[in-house]
């Protein structure tokens, strides 16, 4: 009888099990914020809006998000309506928008799994550090939170980013290519991720960089000299990102340090790139540092003695080339918040490569210490969970303790089985246990612990601070009273537009029913398909922007928002006067207004028009925090 297994496709089973179960668990909620704009396109285009004059797709750049009212590419709600009604069809009528949600979540994870997998595979030996690669980008927490009940549009950024390392490193292994396919590959690759997010652009330096370290190759000095610079490089890289992208505050922030000081903001950015990209980020700068130490020993090799050493030094050196020019583009763009969508497999790569120099540092140092080190990762996290829970969100996170305890009980069983299995062989001669693919496999399950643990306490946390408000819109999700207005307008005949002066809910509200709800200024394709502004005004006024590349929207609008206008104008009106009743029904056909009921302090206290509706009307429908008022 042998304990343990010798196939390792059971472990990546169980790892996508447990990256699947965690959507399954917030289901049938709505997580997000501007998820509810894709939301909102989804049911447009299953309105027709591909095909409608009642569309915000005026330009051909409009497909792409690039255009004024466009803000997002078309091609996660276009694959989403399509799943819709699939889903649809296929369950008679059972199944909608949140079952669609999930499946699409469900399928990313598992191409996420596969090109993960397929990526670990070219870069790592042994198998348990691709193991350990394949779970750390699937359970970080940008996944997490990309794939609970959300739809994602970055992270197919990732995926693309993912599948073109791959592949350039397949090219650079010298490995028989068909270069026509590979060139239609590529195209197609690109064309998935400009329809998913305007960050496609930022992934084309997977090709440059390609190309370049090809042409590096052939010269041995300017390898030399590129291995020496590229730390300099990166360094003066990071204060011109520094200058060019500035640190979103909102995004980008800790209540211990000021963005506004190198220390502070520098600080800030490895908090946030921490919390994104998990706890195996620890081990980036050591990674990042041998790797280069290593690169730079062996091109001091002669070139005569290089050409005669094995194959897979000349690969380790052609490979690793490649991903440390990466370090440069990351370093510019580190103060960017949507950096760590591109650079994530990176990051991960070299924190691996990290672990594995400290792993074979610590066997030469100290084999009594290999038992310590994965215990003291394990610990990090845990701590990590409880300060979390105890001090900042106060939520109930028992099930981190769980794994903790399961990890902790099963170090305690590898330990005594370590130190006793002399006798256990000999007492229980039918157990055979491989001792050293026994402990490694206990290391590996306590390091992916560790890892769930952080993850998933950093996102359930973060959620947890945003939906313990008992008020609907400081929540991060589409709550009940939300749905109770939607499944209200459901049964009404809606001719005019729906105002509410609660900004938050106008989103959720707007993309999940599909309802014509406005609020304030938005990026989307609201104001040009409910007739705010027309296609003409939008060309009129629709100019270049340099300062808008470091947001990916190089051309804006140059007028004030004709959302914003109506609202500042609406607003001023008291419904108790008869003419500006009339311009609220007639002029701008303002048919209901939500707003919060009189317990709680308006948004617009200080305006005339919603302390005036209760001088009128009464509510048509309420809910214990929200009101909806009928003009007509």
């Amino acid at each position: 009888m042998n304990i343990h297994i010798k196939k390792s496709n059971l472990y990546y089973i169980l790892l996508v099990i447990v990256a699947i179960s965690i959507p399954l668990n917030f289901y049938p909620l709505i997580y997000g914020t501007d998820v509810f704009q894709v939301i909102w396109m989804t049911n447009a285009f299953r309105d027709g809006a591909l095909f409608s004059e009642n569309t915000w797709l005026i330009s051909p750049l409009s497909y792409f998000g690039y255009y004024p009212f466009s803000h997002r590419a078309i091609g996660v709600p276009m694959f989403l309506a399509f799943l819709i009604n699939l889903l649809n069809f296929l369950s008679f009528g059972i199944f909608g928008l949140t079952e669609a949600i999930l499946a699409f979540d469900i399928l990313l994870i598992i191409i996420i799994y596969k090109s993960s997998r397929n990526l670990g595979n070219r870069l790592f030996k042994e198998e348990w550090s691709r193991f350990v690669f394949v779970a750390a980008i699937l359970l970080s927490p940008m996944v997490i939170n990309e794939t609970t009940m959300y739809v994602p549009t970055r992270i197919i950024i990732t995926i693309v980013m993912i599948v073109l390392l791959n592949l350039n490193l397949k090219v650079l292994g010298n490995d028989k290519n068909n270069k026509f396919k590979i060139t239609i590959f590529l195209f197609l690759l690109l064309l998935v991720a400009a329809l998913a997010h305007r960050l496609w652009t930022g992934i084309v330096i997977t090709i440059i960089f390609m190309i370049f370290t090809l042409l590096i190759l052939k010269y041995e000095k300017l390898q030399k000299l590129t291995v020496f610079l590229i730390l300099p490089i990166c360094i003066i890289a990071f204060f011109i990102g520094l200058a060019f992208f500035n640190i979103d505050p909102i995004k980008i922030w800790s209540p211990f340090f000021d963005n506004s000081t190198l220390i502070g903001a520098s600080t800030n950015l490895i908090l946030h790139y921490m919390l994104q990209v998990g706890l195996i980020l620890i081990f980036f700068p050591v990674g990042v540092i041998i790797t280069l130490y290593k690169l730079a020993i062996f091109l001091k090799i002669p070139k005569e003695k290089r050409e005669q050493l094995k194959n897979n030094k000349l690969q380790f050196m052609r490979k690793n080339f490649y991903l440390l020019l990466f370090i440069i583009p990351f370093s510019f763009m580190a103060p960017s918040f949507y950096s760590v969508v591109i650079f994530l497999p990176i990051l991960i790569i070299f924190s691996i490569y990290g672990l594995i120099y400290i792993k074979k540092f610590i066997l030469k140092f100290s084999k009594k210490f290999k038992w310590i080190f994965p215990m003291i990762i394990l610990f990090f996290s845990a701590g990590y969970s409880f300060l979390y829970v105890q001090i900042i969100s106060r939520i109930n996170l028992w099930y981190m303790f769980v794994l903790f305890s399961i990890a902790l009980f099963t170090y305690l069983v590898s330990f005594i089985i370590h130190k006793y299995n002399g006798k256990i062989k000999s007492k229980f001669s039918f157990i055979n246990i491989n001792n050293y693919k026994f402990l490694q496999g206990l290391e590996v399950l306590i390091l992916v612990f560790s890892i769930l643990i952080f993850s998933t306490t950093t996102v359930r946390g973060k959620w947890g601070l945003e939906d313990s408000s008992p008020y609907p819109w400081e929540n991060l999700y589409l709550s009940e009273e939300e749905q109770e207005i939607i499944n209200f307008f459901q049964n009404e005949d809606i001719f005019g537009l729906i105002y509410t002066n609660v900004p938050e809910i106008a989103n959720r509200i707007s993309g999940v029913g599909f309802l014509p709800v406005f609020n304030d200024w938005t990026p989307t394709g609201i104001p040009l398909y409910y007739g705010f502004i027309t296609p003409n005004e939008v060309h009129e006024h629709t100019e270049f922007s340099f300062t808008g590349l470091s947001k990916f929207t190089f051309l804006i609008f140059n007028e004030y928002d004709p959302i914003r206008l109506i609202r500042n104008k609406i607003v001023r009106l008291n419904v108790s006067l008869e003419n500006d009743l009339n311009l609220l029904q007639s002029e701008y056909n303002i048919q209901y207004i939500i707003s919060t009921n009189n317990t709680i302090i308006s948004t617009d206290a200080s305006w005339t028009l919603i302390p005036s509706l209760s001088t009128v009307f009464t509510p048509a429908f309420s809910t214990p925090h929200l009101l909806i008022w009928r003009l007509y």
